[in-house]
């Protein structure tokens, strides 16, 4: 049950707080790293990801966010995805400079988004290509909510073969507007993920995305823009498979235990990811198309949600060093 998952987390999260004692003092980073593993049912070994990241930092440029903290959260993502992480990591640079090649500019999302090009079989200077041409259409589309965030996501897009992508896109935004979710950058990625639901009446995602903000309003959880993503992700499952009881039960059991207690936006974040997740594993979905496109949104969730974390870490350096 997904709540096996919660027990996991916090018991690695306990662990990995130790061993990173002296390397991160945000918690909220080590909390990201824990629910890397525990979502990809990976055994944390502490020389094997410890390695990884120093590789990370020996490969890396003098100004490159891999000689800080990044790394780690880097080196779970390589170290969760590959039997010989290390390996990779010389490949990861690689495709980095051809991101930035194709105009993607440095830095930690654009990392991100090189990691989740690593796994996939197609030209990857052709997929690079691909997604900074719908980045540039999702900048004309929104030029002042489009940023460097979102590349994980273009490259996610990239992936897909359909045409009609961002005009999709922008129908659901106009109709999710309407229907009373606010416009930013956060609605953009909750029009992405619905826009990703083949085969289906767009009517029909709409209304389930409008049901799901309800069921969190219900339960007492202001469906807040940070969490929309997961609100399409949510709205994407068969509406026989969604309970929002299990996502409350997992909340509440985090905001009640002393380490998670402050960090209740990331508490619905990672509740909502453990379902998703255990639905995926447990609920027969996954010879379907709609298992390959959950997949990949979790990750691209799971990217925004490093790229938000890292990046509120790096404000928060800064300001204090100011």
């Amino acid at each position: 049950m997904s709540e096996t998952k919660i027990n996991q987390y916090v018991e690695l999260f306990e662990t990995l707080k130790k061993a990173m004692k002296w390397k991160v003092f945000d918690d909220n980073i080590v909390k990201t790293i824990a629910s890397v593993y525990v979502m990809n049912d990976k055994k944390w070994e502490e020389g094997r990801f410890f390695q990884v990241a120093d590789d990370l930092k020996k490969e890396a440029g003098a100004f490159s966010s891999m000689k800080s903290h990044p790394r780690f959260t880097m080196a779970a993502l390589l170290d969760v995805k590959f039997d010989q992480p290390a390996e990779r990591v010389p490949q990861l640079f690689d495709v980095y400079n051809t991101l930035k090649g194709e105009k993607f500019k440095g830095g930690e999302s654009t990392y991100i988004a090189a990691a989740s090009l690593l796994t996939q079989d197609e030209s990857i200077q052709k997929t690079a290509e691909k997604a900074m041409i719908l980045y540039e259409k999702m900048k004309k589309e929104h030029p002042f909510i489009t940023g460097a965030s979102d590349y994980p996501l273009a490259v996610l897009l990239a992936m897909e073969e359909e045409n009609d992508m961002i005009e999709r896109i922008e129908n659901y935004y106009e109709a999710l507007d309407k229907q009373g979710f606010k416009k930013g950058n956060e609605l953009q990625f909750l029009s992405h993920i619905l826009s990703l639901g083949s085969g289906e009446n767009p009517q029909l995602f709409i209304q389930r995305a409008v049901e799901v903000s309800d069921a969190f309003k219900e339960a007492g959880i202001k469906p807040k823009p940070m969490y929309y993503p997961m609100i399409g992700m949510l709205a994407l499952l068969p509406t026989n498979l969604f309970d929002m009881q299990d996502i409350q039960t997992m909340y509440e059991k985090l905001n009640n235990m002393k380490h998670f207690k402050w960090s209740k936006d990331m508490n619905v974040l990672i509740a909502g990811s453990f379902f998703v997740n255990e639905k995926l594993e447990h609920s027969g979905l996954t010879e379907t198309s709609l298992y390959t496109t959950l997949e990949s949104i979790l990750q691209a969730q799971q990217a925004a949600m490093i790229a938000a974390i890292t990046g509120a870490t790096a404000a928060a350096s800064s300001n204090g060093s100011n």
